[in-house]
């Protein structure tokens, strides 16, 4: 190996649940490029979402702190100005940094240290003027709300692109990062590449879109009858997003149908994503910077995909909570797998370790290098994920939510592996309850010990409350042909 220091490529998606590969079970996914990742590095069977939700997993990698310690722990949340990010760590140890395609920022166009920013922001924000929308645009197309699209509301957001192939932010995506790695100098960088898919709207292109019709796709587990006994948040996120007009989608009326149409579009926007990535690594190889560049992929966290009744993310459930790593380059064992839990904060540290850039004092999470060694080796034998108002600790065997509201969850994963079956108030389970629990709370309080930089709530921008006053007008006069069809 060469004694000039790794690049370094984070690639990222969104929304994706750890079970849509190949490398976790679904073995007819046609994921080429992500299957040879597989083979070449170590796959991690318990990597969690810090938090299932979008922008407190970023924020989470960006400083290199947990959510309940940087203050964001939440969407519309983000870091104070002056946080020292991943980024400025990089760049002032003289290497070159990117961020290309969604990053989830505030402001949504601040670059948060990054040298070179492509903004590729979100399917929903039809409101963003960011940089693939004047792309869209100077090919005659708009990026608009996905509601306006045939069969958006029957569906529940199960669409086809009304974009050409070539134009869909994830293809932008990925022709923006193929330039830039094509226009890399000698000096190392840490370029993190970020598609939108598989989040929802779950749009492939016309030659994807039934690209899974005939596919064994497993179907949901569970139904909104469980959500009787589980805690309120549940039932808050169906109507949220059923009254939200970035959404307009209402998961209490989904039918096996739908949810099946809604995966089938899911898994067709994954194998988009991984014909992207296969251009990447081809420049790589083109290039001569495979030998020398660490691949991460990964994603912020899953997707529910109506399992429990439920749409999207926001849970703690094993189809929103676990997502896919895998790690392969220069020094990391070959087709190996790695049982420890772990996740992006772990990422933050370990890059910086693997580029020889002493972390802050202030930079949580564990040192991975190791376990990119020897996988068997002894690692962390529980996860946590955090969202507001909410925290949960998992092992192998049993996982624990608690409420701020004194509600919570406790499932057996072994057993019971669906989660449909909620023992938090069964009386036979209060010693496990209050063991998990103690594990839980000395985690939160070792986070006392950590420097804060004061993250939190920030208020919506005009420009997006324009755009969704709009949107409201538009469909309740029956402007959204996806609404009314």
């Amino acid at each position: 190996m060469s004694s000039r220091p790794p690049n370094i490529l984070f690639i990222t998606t969104d929304q994706q649940r750890q079970d849509s590969l190949p490398c976790y079970g679904m073995s007819f996914m046609r994921t080429a490029a992500i299957d040879r990742l597989a083979a070449e590095g170590v796959v991690f069977d318990n990597a969690l979402a810090v938090a299932p939700v979008c922008q407190p997993c970023r924020a989470a990698f960006v400083c290199g702190q947990y959510p309940f310690v940087n203050g964001v722990a939440a969407n519309f949340q983000w870091l104070r100005p002056g946080t020292p990010t991943i980024a400025d760590a990089f760049r002032n140890a003289g290497w070159k940094t990117a961020a290309i395609g969604k990053m989830h920022f505030h402001e949504w166009d601040d670059a948060q240290g990054f040298e070179h920013r492509v903004i590729a922001e979100d399917k929903r924000h039809f409101f963003r003027p960011d940089h693939h929308a004047q792309f869209v645009r100077q090919h005659g197309f708009e990026r608009g709300h996905p509601a306006h699209v045939a069969g958006y509301g029957a569906w529940l957001g199960a669409i086809t692109s009304p974009l050409p192939g070539e134009l869909h932010i994830d293809s932008y995506i990925g022709t923006q990062a193929v330039r830039y790695l094509e226009q890399a100098g000698r000096d190392p960088f840490f370029c993190w590449v970020s598609f939108n898919s598989p989040h929802d709207p779950y749009d492939p292109p016309a030659e994807l879109a039934a690209l899974y019709r005939d596919a064994p796709i497993p179907e949901a587990v569970g139904g909104l009858q469980e959500l009787e006994h589980k805690p309120a948040y549940q039932r808050r996120l169906l109507e949220f997003f059923a009254e939200n007009p970035l959404y307009f989608t209402d998961y209490r009326r989904a039918t096996p149908e739908i949810i099946r149409r809604t995966r089938e579009h899911y898994l067709a926007t994954v194998s988009l994503v991984d014909e992207q990535i296969g251009r990447i690594l081809d420049t790589l190889e083109q290039r001569g910077l495979s030998r020398n560049t660490l691949i991460v992929f990964s994603s912020d966290h899953g997707d529910e995909l109506g399992d429990h009744g439920l749409p999207y993310k926001g849970t703690f459930y094993e189809g929103s909570l676990k997502v896919p790593l895998i790690v392969c380059g220069p020094g990391v064992t070959r087709n190996r797998r790695c049982r420890s839990f772990v996740d992006w904060v772990d990422l933050h540290r370990t890059f910086l370790e693997i580029a020889g850039i002493r972390p802050g004092a202030h930079v949580q999470g564990q040192d991975l290098r190791g376990l990119l060694h020897d996988p068997a080796g002894p690692g962390r034998t529980e996860g946590f994920s955090e969202l507001l108002g909410r925290a949960m600790v998992s092992t192998d065997r049993y996982k624990l939510v608690l409420c701020d509201d004194g509600d919570g969850e406790l499932y057996d994963l072994q057993q019971r592996p669906l989660e449909v079956h909620n023992h938090f108030h069964d009386p036979d389970w209060k010693h496990l309850r209050t063991s998990l629990g103690d594990t839980l709370m000395q985690r939160l309080l070792s986070y006392s010990r950590v420097t804060r930089f004061g993250g939190g709530a920030y208020p919506s921008d005009q420009g997006r409350d324009r755009a969704l006053a709009e949107a409201r007008r538009v469909a309740a006069l029956g402007g959204f042909a996806g609404l009314t069809d």
